[in-house]
């Protein structure tokens, strides 16, 4: 008798949920690392950082081409588009020809 192969179920239930409004990005040869956390209130505040996520480059890869795919359906189904200003292109060191092409479809 044959066995049926059953995929494994999720379980969110002890799962933290938080809020990102900043985040670092470090890669190595071995892995990147996303820091995800709040952004300061006050110009003499610190960033606070809560959560830092681990992954291999082959994952983290995949995570943003998943990320841009989505991003993209969400545009085209809400006709809505997904904008950074000026301001913070610039202080990403993101120029605007490299963002257009990021969203473009």
């Amino acid at each position: 008798m044959a066995q049926e192969h059953q995929q494994p179920q999720s379980n969110y239930s002890e799962m933290a949920e938080d809020f990102s409004d900043v985040f670092e990005i470090h890669i190595n040869p071995w892995s990147a690392v996303i820091t995800f956390g709040r952004r300061a209130t006050r110009p003499t505040d610190d960033h606070q950082f809560t959560v830092r996520m681990r992954m291999p480059l082959q994952q983290a890869k995949a995570l943003a081409v998943m990320l841009l795919r989505n991003i993209r359906s969400y545009e085209q189904q809400t006709s809505a588009d997904v904008d950074l200003p000026s301001e913070v292109l610039q202080a990403l060191k993101i120029a605007p020809e490299d963002w257009k092409r990021f969203t473009a479809s």
